[in-house]
């Protein structure tokens, strides 16, 4: 299987995996607050936002991994491979002990940190305590899946991926029919990740027998992609914190009510942004090979198809569920959640930043990156900033306004100096051809749509309106698609 045929494939199976997680956050999410309470539920989140933060010690070997390891497969550099990814296992091993300290002593001081009830901080130790005995494996076998995306196999992932979902799926009926604690599910949940940490081994064991799974520190390859790696780190650290410390924020500064507030609306939009990130995983080993061979032809191929093909899913999901958003959200936890829809619209439109993650897997293809790194640490500042300033005043609203200030602060800098100054990308070619039609014609889809009328029931407008924009959509799609494009959308639905 080719390249190109590998990343349809990675794409379409990313996109079926996130549309079975969508599904599962769907419906887990309203069953939780109906057995744990609005309150307990918010501890969940909390607890999570803080150990996804921990993530941030990964310091950019994730993508610095993927990069270096597809390069050195692409020159059939064997030996480099082995010397870094038993590096990356002694790296990650250690991160992993830390990470479970920081977490412990964080579950020392929650009560102080946290607007929590005495009876809210137990709860909230315990998840900690779990999180930090699970942290280890999560760590240690993370750099599995960075070896395996360097093979382009980004679509047995995905299918992988399938097992520990439907673990979850039944550890969550479990959790209500048998009555288990807000601990032992959330212990159980996190081990049903680990349940398939022995297919990866295989996987790798198959795709690159000559590996060694023996730790071991290779200071001079560590030190080869130790600047690349810095590098990612200076802008992941604050785009990282943006994302992750506004649960967080909302747990400070607002109430545990508005951190459930932020997983309720999460749940719903969280699908486009795992939509919209699911792309660069899959791009990036394919990017570093068009940068390691300098293939100008793919490049720009990369640039502006792979960018209208994002814009497209992108805004048929961003306003195909901003057209039936009240019913969906009436459904999802009940129409007293109705006054929360202004910052879900606004929220929705603001993951179309996304739309760059084609690009962005060219720029991570490189070697200096700086440039971004200075944009990413601007704008996530001015996010978090904002958001802390805003929260008091408008609880989960606060983070979403921080979101659109974020966005535009990105944009701007890539619009206008970095695509068209230092990547040769024509801008108005990306915002012309490649974004702003599908912009247009999801809006208009959502303003045709809305025109009708309520039919009396959630779950029938819900198929009516969604079906209307999808068919005016796809329809309008199609005519504008060129017949390359046609070709490839016929490919997709094959595949």
């Amino acid at each position: 299987m080719g390249s190109s045929q590998k990343i349809v494939s990675g794409v379409v199976w990313s996109t079926l995996y996130n549309i079975v997680n969508a599904v599962y956050n769907f419906v887990a999410v309203p069953i939780l607050i109906g057995y744990f309470g609005k309150g307990q539920y918010g501890l969940i989140g909390l607890a999570m936002s803080v150990n996804v933060y921990m993530r941030l010690m990964d310091m950019g070997f994730n993508s610095t991994n993927v990069r270096f390891f597809s390069t050195w497969l692409a020159e059939h550099n064997h030996d480099k491979v082995r010397r870094a990814f038993q590096t990356s296992l002694t790296f990650y091993g250690f991160v992993g002990l830390v990470n479970g300290l920081v977490l412990i002593i964080v579950s020392f001081f929650s009560d102080s940190l946290f607007n929590v009830t005495p009876e809210q901080d137990v709860i909230l130790k315990h998840l900690f305590y779990i999180l930090a005995v699970v942290a280890f494996c999560n760590w240690f076998s993370s750099c599995f899946d960075q070896l395996i995306k360097a093979t382009e196999n980004v679509a047995w992932i995905q299918r992988r991926q399938m097992i520990p979902k439907g673990l979850q799926i039944l550890v969550l009926a479990a959790t209500v029919l048998i009555g288990f604690s807000i601990e032992t599910y959330c212990l159980l949940t996190c081990l049903a990740m680990l349940s398939i940490i022995p297919l990866s081994i295989g996987k790798i064991r198959k795709e690159t027998p000559f590996v060694s799974f023996v730790p071991r520190l290779h200071w001079p390859t560590f030190k080869e992609m130790l600047p690349y790696s810095l590098n990612i780190f200076s802008f992941s650290l604050f785009q990282f914190s943006f994302y992750h410390l506004r649960p967080v924020f909302l747990g400070m500064q607002g109430t545990i009510e508005s951190v459930a507030d932020y997983r309720i609306l999460n749940g719903i939009i969280g699908l486009v942004h795992i939509m919209a990130s699911c792309f660069l995983p899959v791009l990036l080993p394919s990017a570093a090979k068009v940068k390691a061979r300098n293939d100008r032809k793919a490049y720009y191929r990369v640039a502006y198809d792979g960018t209208k093909y994002i814009s497209i899913v992108l805004c048929f999901a961003t306003f195909g569920i901003m057209t039936i958003g009240s019913d969906l959200l009436s459904v999802y936890v009940g129409e007293e959640y109705l006054h929360l829809i202004p910052w879900f619209n606004l929220w929705l439109v603001c993951n179309l930043v996304n739309h760059n993650q084609a690009i962005s897997s060219l720029i991570l293809a490189d070697n200096d990156i700086r440039a971004i790194s200075y944009s990413s640490i601007v704008a996530s500042i001015v996010g978090l900033v904002s958001s802390w300033l805003l929260i008091p005043q408008y609880q989960v609203g606060g983070v979403v306004i921080g979101f659109a200030f974020y966005g535009m602060v990105q944009m701007l800098f890539y619009y206008l100096y970095y695509w068209p100054r230092k990547m040769q990308i024509n801008s108005w070619r990306v915002f012309s051809r490649s974004f702003g039609p599908y912009v247009l014609l999801g809006c208009i889809g959502y303003a045709v749509s809305r025109l009708l009328p309520d039919l009396g029931n959630h779950w029938l407008n819900i198929l009516v309106l969604g079906g209307l924009f999808a068919i005016i959509f796809v329809v309008v799609t199609w005519l504008l698609s060129t017949k390359d494009d046609r070709r490839f959308y016929i490919s997709i639905i094959k595949r």
